[in-house]
C-alpha cells in the first residue's frame, strides 16, 4: 500500500508554518482596524474563526462574535460604517432558532445599504464544512466575496480576508469574462457541453488563461466524454496555478475513466494534500483501492471521509460495500445503520439498507428498517412495497397484504404492487384471490405475464387454474 502521509520533518514543517503565518500577519496588519462580524450558531465554529483572526493580529474589540444576525443588522441601522466584513455560514446560520441562511442575510444587508443610500459594499466570506458548486455559483451571483472550508487555518483565512479587501473593482473586460463564465456554467448544467465550451473559449480569448475557466472547460469536456482533451486542459490548469485542487480532481476523474487507476489515485491524493477535508475525493480514492482489492486501504479513506463529514453519505455506502465484498454483511448493516443515525431524514438510505438486508436474507432487519422509515414518511409508496416483501419472506402474509394495500391506496394503478399483493395472497393459501389480483396486475401491465411464467413457484397457479389464464 502507498504511504498515506509523507509529512516533512517536524522542525521543517513548523518553521515553514511560522514563516507563512508571519508573512500573512504582516500583510493583514493594515486591516486590523476593520470591524468584523462572525455569525454562527455553532459555538465551535465561532471560536475557531475568532481565534484565527486574533492569531493574525486582529484586536478582540474589532471582532464581534454572535450566533444570530441581529447584532449586525442593529449596527447597520445605527451606522453602516461600523461594519466592514461579515463571516457567516452560507446555509442556515443557526438551525436551532431559524432557517435563515447567510445568502438571505447578504440580500438583507445589500437592501439596507441601498435604502440608506450608502455606496459602501460590505463583503461576505461564507464558511461551511463543504460547498457544492451550484451553491458557490449562486452565492457569487448574489455578491459573495469569498468561501472558506472549515476548519481551515489562520494563513488560509488571512489570505481570503486580504483578497476581499484588496480585490480591485472589476473592469469592463473582467465583468464580461465573468458573464461568459457564468453562461458557460449554465450551459454545462443543462448538458449543452459544446455551447459551454464555446463560452469558456470566448472568456479565455478575452481575459487570458484563468485556472477557474480552464477547469470548467475541462469538466465540460470530461462530461461529454472527450477524456483525452479534458486531461490536456486540466494539465494546463496546473501550469497556470500549481495548487488548484479542482484541476487535480478533474485529472483523477479523467484517469479513472480511462482505467489508469495509478494516475487517478496520484491526482486524488494531491487533492487531499491541498484540501484535507475534501470528503468526495476520500470516497474516490477509497473506491479505487476497493476495486483493486485493497480493502484495508479503501476502509482507511472511507473512514477518514466519515470522520471529516458524518453527513456525507457516499463514504458510508463505500464502506458498506467494502464489507459486503469481503462477505461480511453484518458489518455492512452496522455501517448502514450508522449512516441512517447520522442522516435520519434521508429516505433513500432506509431503502438502500433495507434492500441490502433483503438481498442477504436478513428479512427481520429489513422489516425493522422499512418500518422505521414509514413511521417518519407514511406516504412513501416504495417503503410499503419493500416492507411487504420483507414480511412475505418471513411468512407474515397478513401483514404483507396490509402494507401492499396501503401502497395501492397511494398509487392504485401500479401493476407491480398488484402483482406483489397477489403473491402474498398465494403464499397465504388464498389462491383464487391471488388469481383475481394477478389478473388486475396483467391488465395494467401485460409484460408481467413473462415474470409470472418464469417464477416456478408462483406459476403453479397456471396448472391448477388453466381456464383462468387462457
Amino acid at each position: 500500500m502507498e504511504d498515506r502521509e509523507k509529512p516533512k520533518s517536524g522542525i521543517q514543517e513548523i518553521l515553514s508554518l511560522q514563516r507563512l503565518l508571519k508573512n500573512t500577519r504582516e500583510k493583514v496588519s493594515k486591516l486590523i482596524h476593520k470591524n468584523i462580524f462572525i455569525i454562527s450558531g455553532d459555538l465551535g465554529a465561532r471560536e475557531v474563526m475568532k481565534g484565527y483572526l486574533e492569531t493574525l493580529g486582529f484586536p478582540a474589540d474589532r471582532l464581534k462574535v454572535c450566533n444570530t444576525p441581529a447584532d449586525v443588522i442593529s449596527k447597520l441601522k445605527q451606522d453602516p460604517a461600523e461594519v466592514d466584513l461579515v463571516i457567516c455560514h452560507l446555509k442556515a446560520i443557526d438551525s436551532r432558532v431559524s432557517t435563515q441562511t447567510g445568502l438571505q442575510l447578504l440580500a438583507i444587508v445589500k437592501d439596507m445599504l441601498l435604502n440608506a443610500a450608502s455606496d459602501k459594499a460590505i463583503p461576505f466570506i461564507f464558511v461551511e464544512k463543504e460547498f457544492e458548486k451550484k451553491d458557490i455559483i449562486s452565492a457569487f451571483k448574489a455578491g459573495a466575496s469569498q468561501f472558506v472550508i472549515l476548519p481551515s487555518d489562520p494563513v488560509s483565512l488571512g489570505s481570503k480576508v486580504l483578497e476581499v479587501f484588496e480585490k480591485p473593482k472589476e473592469s469592463a473586460v473582467s465583468q464580461e469574462v465573468t458573464k461568459l463564465l457564468l453562461q458557460g456554467n449554465k450551459f454545462q448544467e443543462q448538458g449543452l457541453f459544446d455551447n459551454a465550451i464555446n463560452f469558456y473559449n470566448k472568456a479565455i480569448a478575452l481575459g487570458g488563461e484563468n485556472a477557474e475557466i480552464l477547469a470548467e472547460k475541462g469538466n465540460a469536456l470530461l462530461k461529454m466524454g472527450d477524456v483525452e482533451n479534458a486531461i490536456q486542459v486540466f494539465k494546463r490548469v496546473t501550469e497556470v496555478e500549481i495548487s488548484f485542487p479542482r484541476a487535480y480532481q478533474g485529472l483523477g476523474e479523467a484517469y479513472a475513466q480511462l482505467g489508469d487507476f495509478d494516475k487517478a489515485k496520484k491526482n486524488y491524493l494531491r487533492v487531499i494534500e491541498l484540501e484535507p477535508h475534501n470528503v468526495q475525493v476520500h470516497y474516490n480514492v477509497g473506491v479505487i483501492y476497493q476495486d483493486e482489492g485493497d480493502y484495508d486501504s479503501a476502509m482507511f479513506y472511507f473512514r477518514q471521509g466519515m470522520k471529516l463529514n458524518p453527513k456525507f453519505v457516499k463514504n458510508y455506502l463505500g464502506l458498506a460495500k467494502n464489507f459486503e465484498a469481503q462477505e461480511n454483511p453484518r458489518e455492512s448493516l452496522l455501517v448502514y445503520k450508522t449512516a441512517i443515525k447520522q442522516n435520519p431524514n434521508q429516505t433513500f438510505l432506509y431503502l438502500t439498507a433495507g434492500d441490502f438486508c433483503l438481498k442477504h436474507n436478513m428479512n427481520k432487519e429489513a422489516e425493522d428498517i422499512f418500518g422505521e422509515a414509514i413511521n417518519m414518511n407514511e406516504t412513501h409508496l416504495h417503503l410499503y412495497n419493500r416492507l411487504g416483501i420483507a414480511l412475505r419472506k418471513q411468512g407474515k402474509n397478513d401483514e404483507a397484504i396490509t402494507n401492499y394495500a396501503k401502497a395501492i391506496k397511494i398509487k392504485p394503478e401500479d401493476p407491480h404492487l398488484r402483482y406483489n399483493l397477489a403473491k402474498a395472497y398465494y403464499m397465504k393459501g388464498e389462491e383464487l384471490t391471488a388469481v383475481d389480483k394477478l389478473q388486475r396486475a396483467f391488465e395494467l401491465d401485460p409484460e408481467l405475464k413473462v415474470k409470472f411464467e418464469e417464477d416456478k413457484y408462483f406459476s403453479k397457479l397456471i396448472e391448477k387454474y388453466p381456464d383462468k389464464f387462457e
